[in-house]
């Protein structure tokens, strides 16, 4: 092969300018390997949908208030734990040693507080600091009355409704803390539909319960509050009619054979020495007699 001017061949040139264009193109192949791809292009935000938002349906949880149970679903819920009962010391507000002296148990004890005197206030106060569930003890118009007086704060059947419904408020009132309602003495008032329909339009606004004490066969007083869907419940046993130690006992002892025989009862007791005296030795034994002690509040249904 003849040499060019340069001395280089023609065949070297060739191949040199060869090696040249394929160097040139493998280079190109190895950047066009080693580019990352390209970021794929951002979404654009859906228009918000016409469709109302889906609701959540809440989740019952225990019973509703004011609801009663079936006598079948009491049964049953009876039968799967230990039979509950609750004690409720009632006419509590002018003795602060029985006021002390309870609020030093360590037990579910509910306490009953009269209206309107000088110690309501602070007798409800060092109860509930205490831990005890207060209640309002509301006196309401007995058979017999005026011979037969309640005390201050009287619900009678001579007023309108309006002053019923004021007299209620005012006694809450003088009661801080009261989670429900029991009547004191009432035997008249309770067996009246209208005053029981006023005071449960009272109770139901609070968002209360009331215990019905029973002081009479003819009482509306579950009736009416379960129209106004009050939640309620009414006093099983009185522990200290005969306010002997050994009456008193007796008396506990048929608590807590109610509470097995029905699921649950409510006891009334009063401040007597006999009744605190048994009580002091009775209520650290309850658990050991397979009942639980429980606030008043856990059986109103």
């Amino acid at each position: 092969m003849t040499p060019s001017k340069n001395g280089f061949s023609r065949a070297t040139v060739f191949f040199a300018v060869l090696s040249l264009v394929l160097a040139l193109l493998l280079y190109r192949a190895c950047a066009r390997r080693a580019t990352p791809p390209a970021a794929p292009a951002l979404e654009r935000p859906t228009a918000p949908s016409s469709a109302p938002p889906r609701r959540r349906t809440a989740r019952p949880f225990g019973r509703l208030p004011g609801r009663a149970e079936t006598p079948g679903a009491r049964s049953s819920r009876a039968r799967t734990q230990a039979p509950r009962i609750a004690i409720l010391i009632d006419d509590l507000g002018n003795d602060r040693a029985a006021v002390d002296r309870i609020s030093r148990w360590p037990y579910a004890v509910s306490a009953a507080v009269l209206p309107a005197l000088p110690d309501s206030g602070d007798t409800a106060r060092v109860l509930e600091r205490s831990g005890k569930e207060v209640l309002l003890h509301l006196p309401m118009e007995p058979k017999g009355f005026p011979a037969v007086r309640p005390g201050p704060g009287v619900v009678l059947l001579s007023q309108s409704d309006e002053a019923i419904a004021a007299t209620l408020e005012r006694d809450l009132d003088s009661v801080p803390g009261a989670v429900g309602v029991n009547n004191h003495m009432g035997s008249a008032a309770t067996a009246d539909a209208r005053v029981m329909r006023v005071v449960s339009r009272v109770l139901s606004t609070r968002g209360l319960f009331f215990v019905d004490s029973r002081t009479t066969d003819g009482t509306v007083a579950r009736e009416a509050a379960r129209s106004a869907r009050v939640p309620s419940a009414s006093r099983r046993v009185f522990l200290d009619d005969v306010p002997k130690e050994d009456a008193i006992e007796a008396s506990l002892a048929g608590l807590i054979a109610h509470a097995r025989a029905e699921g649950s009862a409510i006891a009334i007791g009063h401040p007597y020495p006999s009744t605190l005296a048994v009580l002091d030795r009775e209520l650290p034994k309850l658990a050991g007699k397979g009942v639980r002690l429980v606030n008043v509040s856990e059986l109103v249904e």
